[in-house]
């Protein structure tokens, strides 16, 4: 999918609408970076984990592979802008993105190792 062809892309799930408002390749850290704005009428704002998979539908890319790197909610409204990066590989994501960034995406019971 062309930069020209993602940005504008929609897509409606229960928990809102996700609208892809930028898409760009960072390609010194081989990385995308996007940001989704999300309407969520009469609900919370997403999880970070439902965030992440509207993403990975959007742009046909491995949910694991997504971060969530900043999510705010708009004062008054029920709408949120969701600042991403999608790398290529495990490896390349644990190299630039910090710890707590990725713990943040799992849930306590998928942590492992007695945490």
């Amino acid at each position: 999918m062309s930069e020209e062809q993602a940005r504008g892309s929609a897509l409606k799930l229960e928990t809102g609408i996700y609208i892809l408002e930028s898409k760009k390749e960072n390609r010194v850290i081989q990385r995308i970076e996007a940001l989704i704005r999300i309407e969520h009428m009469g609900r919370g704002t997403p999880s970070r984990e439902e965030i992440a998979g509207a993403v990975s539908k959007i742009l046909g890319v491995d949910k694991s592979l997504v971060v969530i790197g900043r999510v705010e909610t708009e004062y008054g409204r029920s709408a949120s802008k969701a600042w991403i990066h999608i790398y290529r590989d495990r490896a390349t994501l644990e190299k630039f993105e910090p710890k707590h960034l990725l713990e943040r995406g799992i849930k306590k019971g998928e942590k492992g190792g007695g945490e």
